[in-house]
């Protein structure tokens, strides 16, 4: 709300010029133009993007802790020894095939087809295993959905075979499919709960080479798919069904029929003769990846103690792939105001806060790497903190601040902690003294006009804080059209605008600093955002783990009141069964949500402590 009014109130001249000395302080140090520095190299080409384990990464970390170095923070993290301010997190960056060992052979009458690159290959998110003369049965898309009535399994009978399927669904062009859900995972995973051995997922691609499925990628957020997983070109599902491949569009194009009315898929086919033997060895590649910690102590004998976390990431996309909004892109995607903007802020706010030297409480300055693939640097930290989060008062969030339009700013989290409204808009404020002859006034008006959200969880570094009850702040300017692109460079960032934003940030540090009392944690309203990378129409409340995992998925928090917090499910458990179905990672999770329906009860299994335990579960509404 602004504040229009004139008043010639004594008291307030003085609060102006303290206001103004303050800002003086900040702009001595050339903020704006420092932040233009770490930007222009942050997002520049030599850096390809950012790109968790990759060498643009690495040097974007390294930068990083050099400016930490020259303001003298301590280092934040100690490792076999030798303090750094690099915090290695573990990262899987794809797969190879073990030199020796792997295989594929059909037995055909007219001569086997072999595991190459233009005929078949694993998917790199393929487990490994092996399969020994199996039969084979085709599938259609492999779909099987209550919502719509969709079933492409029918009658037939896979227990102990393998089943081939096309790639997509029925209506790929659609962007509003309602199998959108149905990728190659989920497919693996409905086959094994049908009893199959294996999946052979036919390519989309009529080159084989142009699939990407062939370029054994692995995202560890998405995690293995539940069978052996092979790849094959169109070539040799046509082999296996007895025709020419030029007839498979016609079999798609009948399921896509059938789809449109949201039918039971039944297409009759010739017999598939062949056998199937396979043997899947691959080994994960491991990247280094970083968080980047540096720490200034604080001066009070007792409040040191406790610290504020001041964060942002600093990873993006490298050259696109997963997470861009570029399609097919392979161009450095610069991420100038994603985020190298919150990054450059931290230093900044390193640099101003060091200068003082007088906060009673630690502040911890923490550049995130891995969380574009789901917040895996930030999970790793509060599950590693160099700081206790029993002492960790508040973290406070920078994600996306270079882009200020029209004054707004987001700030998030606000319901985390019950003195933050008040906080929040007590700082927002600007003064001018105005001067008319011999009288004096100070103008007074809001700095910005705030977008207010109370929920703790999001889609960025604060989300993991909040699931650890750590009470959390997040401050976003916005998204635009270079979101997730190539466009996204460091010419088109509001430098006078991201000052502005880091200047406010600092006077809510200070304020948080100053007060003996530390936040105190509140539940917050949930915005229906937080806790998941999928839409679904229902909730449970819980928020997963992204890192990889094939024994289940570890959550990082419950919302409290939500479905998952009455069945008695808490922060820390690993579900491994849920509605029936066996749990391996997020991807089996996500699918089994998309088929379960608001107001039924559904058995929940989670590991806890070495232990088992069967709650009842009943989803809402979302």
């Amino acid at each position: 709300m602004k504040r229009n009014d004139l008043r010639v109130l004594f008291f307030l001249l003085a609060l102006a010029a303290a206001a103004f000395g303050q800002k003086a302080a900040v702009e001595t140090d050339n903020v704006e133009q420092n932040l233009r520095r770490h930007i222009e190299y942050l997002a520049s080409d030599k850096l390809e993007g950012r790109r968790t384990g990759e060498p643009g990464a690495v040097l974007a970390s390294k930068y990083i802790a050099d400016q930490f170095a020259k303001l003298k923070l301590k280092a934040g993290f100690a490792g076999a020894g030798k303090a750094s301010y690099l915090q290695p997190f573990p990262y899987v960056t794809g797969v190879s095939l073990v030199p020796t060992g792997n295989a594929f052979q059909l037995e055909f009458p007219g001569g086997p087809v072999t595991l190459n690159s233009t005929a078949a290959i694993p998917v790199g998110f393929s487990p490994n295993g092996n399969v020994l003369n199996a039969n084979i049965v085709f599938a259609g898309y492999g779909i099987v959905s209550k919502d719509p009535v969709f079933d492409d399994y029918g009658n037939n009978d896979v227990r102990g075979k393998v089943v081939m399927v096309f790639d997509g669904t029925p209506d790929n062009d659609n962007p509003h499919t309602p199998f959108y859900r149905f990728d190659a995972r989920t497919k693996a995973l409905i086959a094994k709960d049908k009893g199959a051995i294996g999946l052979l997922l036919i390519s989309r691609e009529q080159k084989f080479t142009d699939d990407k499925l062939t370029g054994l990628a692995y995202d560890q957020s998405m995690g293995e798919a539940a069978l052996p997983t092979i790849v094959i070109s169109r070539e040799t599902a046509a082999r296996i069904l007895k025709m020419n491949s030029l007839e498979l569009p016609v079999i798609e194009s009948a399921i896509e029929l059938k789809a449109n009315i949201s039918a039971k898929v039944t297409v009759t086919l010739r017999n598939a003769e062949p056998t199937v033997s396979f043997k899947i060895d691959l080994i994960k590649k491991k990247a280094e990846a970083f968080n980047v910690i540096g720490i200034l102590p604080g001066t009070d004998p007792v409040l040191k103690n406790e610290a504020i976390v001041i964060g942002a990431h600093y990873d993006h996309l490298g050259r696109g792939g997963q997470g861009s909004l570029a399609a097919n892109s392979t161009e450095i995607h610069h991420g100038a105001d994603d985020n190298a903007s919150g990054t450059a802020a931290v230093i900044e706010l390193a640099r101003y806060l060091t200068g003082e030297k007088h906060y009673k409480r630690t502040l911890v300055f923490i550049c995130f790497s891995g969380e574009e693939e789901g917040l895996l640097g930030s999970n790793y930290y509060v599950n590693n903190p160099v700081w206790p989060l029993n002492k960790t008062i508040a973290m406070i969030n920078m994600d996306m601040i270079g882009r200020l339009s029209e004054n707004k700013l987001t700030v998030g989290g606000i319901g985390t902690a019950s003195e933050w409204r008040s906080l929040i808009a007590r700082e927002n404020v600007d003064l001018s003294l105005l001067v008319h002859g011999t009288n004096r006034a100070v103008y007074i008006s809001d700095s910005f006009s705030l977008q207010l959200n109370e929920d703790g969880f999001g889609p960025s570094d604060h989300s993991s804080f909040y699931g650890k009850r750590v009470p959390v702040l997040f401050f976003f300017t916005g998204t635009h059209n270079d979101y997730h692109k190539p466009s996204d460079t460091a010419d088109k960032i509001d430098y006078t605008g991201e000052e502005k934003v880091a200047s406010y940030v600092s006077k809510i540090v200070k304020a948080v600093d100053v007060n003996p009392q530390r936040p105190t944690y509140a539940v917050a309203k949930s915005s229906g955002i937080g806790g998941g990378r999928s839409g679904f129409n229902i909730s449970l409340g819980t928020i997963p783990n992204y890192a990889d995992s094939t024994d289940g998925l570890l959550l990082d928090g419950v919302r409290d009141g939500s479905p998952a917090a009455k069945a008695g499910v808490k922060a820390g458990d690993k579900v491994v069964k849920l509605a029936g179905h066996d749990v391996r990672n997020v991807m089996d999770y996500t699918y089994i949500l998309g088929e379960m329906k608001a107001g039924e009860e559904y058995e929940i299994v989670v590991l806890r402590g070495g232990e088992n335990l069967t709650m009842k579960i009943v989803p809402v509404k979302r």
